[in-house]
């Protein structure tokens, strides 16, 4: 999350980077790219493909760290 500015989660646009903690492994441990209306988009798992998720779905939503706009 060193890359860009910090945002809030009320204030994420289109593009933003999200971050996830204690997925897979404790810790920092996945991201994806918030796409708009409470959705974003990562590679969950390897043979799942992209998928798209809402970021307050019961399990990506306690999960939730931070977010960080690159530009």
């Amino acid at each position: 999350m060193r890359a860009g500015r910090a945002v809030k989660r009320d204030e994420l646009l289109p593009g933003d980077l999200v971050f996830f903690q204690n997925t897979y492994q404790p810790g920092l441990s996945h991201s994806g790219i918030y796409v708009g209306n409470g959705r974003f988009i990562s590679a969950a798992s390897e043979g799942q493909g992209v998928r798209f998720d809402r970021i307050d779905d019961p399990y990506w939503g306690p999960r939730y760290f931070g977010a960080s706009r690159p530009w």
